[in-house]
């Protein structure tokens, strides 16, 4: 085993924590028992040092070893869009999940629409990432770039528009 393979293995490793996590807690959002999925914000909360925050850490640094010690460069279209979502990933938590949450932590009906929302917005950039990994679109793949900017806007805006609903609006969770 190289050290590239090493790299790729906990690459892929940290993914699948980060990814399978949020999956999880994304889908619980929908869960019928109204108890559960008031659980979900703190459980989330306990969640981000321990393993979301390590895992994303954990994706980022082997993604750069593996840039380093492969064939590699920063300046594939793939590379690029992994560290945009990466980036985009930290300002969803550090800058407005987290704002959001101290924000409207005395309206958590309302919180927990948004947070859910949010969460479906975060899991589409992560997704979109794993899709960026496994197919290394480049400048020339515009299906994919347009696929990937539609999904990304859709996802956007029904943030905002839980964001701006009311708490028991018409906007489904």
């Amino acid at each position: 085993m190289t050290r590239y393979d090493l790299f790729l293995f906990l690459h892929i490793l940290s993914v699948i924590l980060w990814v399978g996590a949020g999956t999880t807690l994304g889908l619980l959002w929908f869960h019928p028992d109204r108890e559960l999925r008031q659980r979900i914000s703190p459980l989330g909360e306990w969640l981000g040092p321990r393993l979301f925050a390590p895992a994303a850490l954990g994706a980022l640094v082997f993604g750069l070893l593996l840039v380093h010690e492969g064939h590699w460069t920063f300046h594939p279209l793939f590379v690029q869009l992994g560290l945009a979502a990466f980036a985009l990933s930290f300002v969803i938590n550090a800058g407005v999940r987290a704002p959001l949450s101290r924000k409207l932590a005395r309206q958590p009906q309302r919180l927990d629409g948004v947070l859910s929302a949010l969460s479906r917005f975060e899991l589409a950039v992560l997704y979109l990432a794993v899709a960026d990994m496994a197919l290394k679109p480049d400048g020339s793949d515009t299906v994919f770039i347009v696929v990937a900017a539609m999904i990304l806007v859709v996802t956007a805006g029904l943030v905002v528009r839980r964001f701006r609903s009311p708490v028991g609006g018409t906007t489904s969770a």
